[in-house]
């Protein structure tokens, strides 16, 4: 069953530094697909874009700082696709816990990052939700320096969104084989 994202989502990033805690959101400009098959275990694919100036800190001058730091003129958006689905099992809760690998781009760089997320199905659609870290070295960038202190390397990513129902496709769309995991 394929499922779109809805505009009912949000992507948190917090950076630390220290004696300080920089946190940026997202909550629009995002799209989302995932193909998936609760009954068989199978993930299809996972597929996201997101416009990247539309990261917000809810402070215009750090706004700009994070835009420029992130090439935003030239690197327009960040995108994620699965590349692999290592483990999909029901949980006793009735959600399912899902983890992939994917390959994140982000400022013109294409990395490996592993990613769990846990599903919840519902009538209509599913929710998901997941939280990893991302680093700024394994991308081959050099943290940022913001407010005159240097921002350590990993940076906390949690996210969460309601999923509809669709036949439609990512614009981005490429064909990916089910991978189906043994229950």
């Amino acid at each position: 069953m394929k499922y779109a994202l809805t505009p009912n989502y949000r992507v948190e990033f917090t950076a630390f530094a220290p004696m300080h805690t920089f946190k940026a959101w997202c909550m629009e400009n995002v799209t989302a697909e995932v193909e998936i098959d609760f009954d068989t275990l199978s993930l299809h694919k996972i597929h996201a874009v997101a416009k990247v100036s539309s990261f917000t800190t809810g402070d215009a001058l750090r706004n700009q700082a994070m835009w420029t730091y992130m090439v935003t003129d030239r690197f327009a958006e960040a995108s994620i696709e699965m590349t692999k689905c290592k483990e999909f099992i029901k949980l006793k809760s009735g959600a399912y816990r899902v983890s992939v690998l994917t390959v994140l781009e982000f400022m013109g760089i294409r990395r490996q990052l592993p990613i769990t997320f846990y599903a919840v199905p519902f009538d209509e659609g599913m929710k998901i939700e997941t939280a990893f870290n991302w680093s700024f070295k394994a991308f081959g960038l050099k943290p940022p320096r913001l407010l005159f202190l240097t921002v350590r390397d990993s940076v906390e990513i949690k996210g969460w969104g309601h999923f509809e129902k669709s036949d439609q496709t990512c614009a981005s769309e490429t064909s990916k084989e089910a991978v189906a995991i043994p229950g």
